[in-house]
């Protein structure tokens, strides 16, 4: 085999790699646009799950203060029940 049978092969041979480089870049490029769709449908939907979280959060906290109203009154119930107590055991 002579230099230029070699050169011819190598050459080929660069050429067959380049192909698949470029089928595999091609393949890449699919895959980022399909995963950068799907990023943005997450996107949106996590917006729309952050809102509900929100919107729980605040009837949370508006329980919250609820109940602590409420036991507050009810502390001050057992307050006045047990004065009573102590002032009948007197």
């Amino acid at each position: 085999m002579n230099a230029l049978d070699r050169l011819k092969e190598k050459i080929d041979t660069w050429k067959a790699r380049i192909r698949e480089l470029e089928e595999e870049t091609a393949r890449l490029r699919e895959e980022k646009e399909a995963l950068s769709k799907e990023l943005e449908a997450c996107k949106e939907g996590g917006s729309k799950e952050l809102e509900n979280l929100r919107g729980t959060l605040e009837e949370k906290e508006a329980t919250i203060v609820a109940l602590r109203k409420e036991l507050e009154t009810k502390d001050a119930e057992i307050e006045a029940i047990i004065a009573k107590v102590e002032a009948l055991l007197e």
